[in-house]
C-alpha cells in the first residue's frame, strides 16, 4: 500500500487540472481560502504547495497503469472504456492488509442501479439527512471535488489503489480537495440535496475507467460490507453503454444520448451504429438543426 501523502497537491490553473500529479520544482508554500463559500467544513486556511506541471510523478497516481497515466480533475469519464471493447478483462483485489472498506453512509436504498424508464441510473441512492457524514469507501486520492449544476451538485470522485473509483453526489458540502489522499472511513463531505435532486440522499457510484459498474456486484447494502475480496470485470459489466446497450435490461429498447461539446449528428450516428436520417426522424429535427449541449437525443 502506498505511503499516505503528507501534502495536498493542487494545480495552479483550470487548464492544468487534466494533468497528472507532479512531484518536482516546489514553489514557496502559499495560503489559500476554501474552495467556495458553501464549503464551510474545510479549514479556514489550507497550506498547499504548488508544483511545476511539467515535472510529473506518475507514482503518486493510484493504479496509473490501468488508467494510461491519466489524471483528469475535470471530466468524470476520462479515460473511458470504449463501447464494445471486448478486450476489457481485469481482476481487481478490493482490499489489502492495510486497506479496508467503509460504507459511504448508513441508510436504506431509495433507488437502485439500473434502467428507470428511458434513462439509466448509474448509481445507487442511499437515504440520509442533510448534514449526515459521508465516508470514503476505500483508501485513495481525490480526483474530482467540485459543484455540478443541474447534476450531482457538490460531488467528490476518489480513485482508489484497488483500481476502482467511487463518486459521492448531492453533498451539502465537501471537506476534501483534488489531489488529497484519503483513508477508508474518512469523512469527505456532508450529505445533502444539491444539484438535480428531489430530496436529501447520497448518489453513490462505483466506476472503472470512467464507466459505472453495478455497486451490488461488490457491496452488500443490507450488511454495509463487501461481498467479495476481489472482482473480475469484463465488457458485460458495461453493457448499458453505447453499441452494447442492446444487451442492457431496458424493457422499451429506447436509448438516448446526451449531447456534449463537439458532438454532431454524424459523430453520434457513427457511435451508435445508426444513420443521420434515422436520428432526424426519431427526434423530429433536420440535418441543419443546431445541437444544444446537454440536450437528450433519442438514438434508438
Amino acid at each position: 500500500m502506498r505511503r499516505h501523502l503528507s501534502i495536498l497537491l493542487l494545480f495552479a490553473g483550470s487548464n492544468l487540472m487534466a494533468q497528472p500529479l507532479a512531484s518536482a520544482s516546489l514553489e514557496t508554500p502559499k495560503i489559500i481560502e476554501p474552495i467556495d463559500s458553501i464549503t464551510e467544513n474545510i479549514a479556514e486556511v489550507v497550506e498547499v504547495k504548488y508544483v511545476d506541471h511539467l515535472a510529473f510523478d506518475i507514482a503518486l497516481i493510484p493504479c496509473s497503469d490501468l488508467y494510461d497515466y491519466s489524471w483528469d480533475s475535470l471530466n468524470l469519464d476520462q479515460p473511458k472504456v470504449q463501447p464494445g471493447d471486448t478486450s476489457v478483462a481485469v481482476k481487481l483485489a478490493l482490499i489489502e492488509s492495510e486497506c479496508a472498506y467503509h460504507h459511504p453512509c448508513n441508510g436504506p436504498i431509495t433507488s437502485d442501479f439500473g434502467w428507470r424508464r428511458y434513462r439509466m441510473h448509474k448509481g445507487i441512492d442511499i437515504d440520509l439527512e442533510t448534514g449526515d457524514p459521508v465516508y470514503a469507501a476505500f483508501d485513495g486520492v481525490v480526483r474530482i471535488a467540485k459543484y455540478n449544476y443541474g447534476g450531482f451538485g457538490h460531488y467528490v470522485v476518489i480513485r482508489h489503489y484497488n483500481g476502482l473509483e467511487t463518486l459521492y453526489g448531492h453533498l451539502s458540502s465537501r471537506s476534501v480537495v483534488p489531489n488529497q489522499t484519503v483513508k477508508a472511513g474518512e469523512v469527505i463531505g456532508l450529505g445533502g440535496n444539491t444539484g438535480r435532486s428531489t430530496g436529501s440522499h447520497l448518489h453513490f457510484e462505483v466506476l472503472y475507467r470512467g464507466c459505472q459498474i453495478n455497486p451490488n456486484k461488490i457491496i452488500s447494502f443490507n450488511s454495509n460490507s463487501l461481498k467479495v475480496d476481489s472482482v473480475f470485470l469484463d465488457i458485460t459489466d458495461f453493457k448499458y453503454t453505447a453499441k452494447y446497450a442492446s444487451g442492457a435490461p431496458n424493457p422499451s429498447g429506447v436509448l438516448y444520448h446526451r449531447v456534449r461539446s463537439g458532438d454532431s449528428l454524424w459523430k453520434i450516428s457513427r457511435r451508435y451504429g445508426t444513420t443521420v436520417d434515422r436520428l432526424c426522424r426519431l427526434n423530429g429535427i433536420n440535418r441543419n438543426t443546431t445541437l444544444r449541449i446537454g440536450k437528450s437525443l433519442r438514438v434508438r
